[in-house]
């Protein structure tokens, strides 16, 4: 995955931005937000699919590299878009960050695997929005194993 840019007229981006400003979110996701809501459901559950994948391995790339910040922020993305494929599956709408955690307990509650919730809980750690902290090394590399863990269960979970 790499980012691209796209050249917008100065009216059209203030526009977004002012919007992303009054909903609390960056142009970029406001953007992606705006793509999801237009697709139909079969597409959107793929797209959130092949987007959740491309942010996984651009976190990846990031860990290289020794940005585990933004890593960590590429990781939590990346397991959130894979969640709402998941929840736009089971006829579910995430709306806000407190969705996240009623999916997994939900989950967790459907499939008697009550380790999707402590995995859950070590993964979203990585989401420096919600937890600016520093974090050590050996915490990043516990809450990735954590987070790759539920993306895995999650995926299966797609069939």
């Amino acid at each position: 995955m790499s980012f691209k840019s796209i050249e917008l007229p100065s009216t059209v981006y203030e526009y977004l931005e002012g919007l992303s400003k009054k909903l609390n979110v960056s142009v970029q996701d406001l953007i992606t937000r705006f793509l999801i809501n237009t697709l139909e459901h079969k597409e959107r559950e793929e797209f959130l699919k092949k987007l959740s994948n491309e942010y996984l391995e651009l976190g990846k790339r990031y860990e290289k590299s020794g940005d585990l910040v933004y890593a960590g922020e590429l990781y939590w993305r990346g397991l959130a878009y894979l969640m709402q494929a998941l929840a736009e599956r089971l006829g579910f709408y995430i709306d806000n960050y407190q969705d996240y955690f009623s999916l997994i307990d939900y989950l967790a509650y459907k499939t008697n695997e009550t380790e999707l919730v402590k995995m859950f809980i070590n993964a979203e750690r990585l989401h420096g929005e919600y937890h600016p902290r520093p974090q050590g090394e050996q915490e990043f590399k516990f809450r990735v194993e954590n987070l790759l863990k539920l993306f895995e269960r999650l995926e299966k979970m797609l069939g």
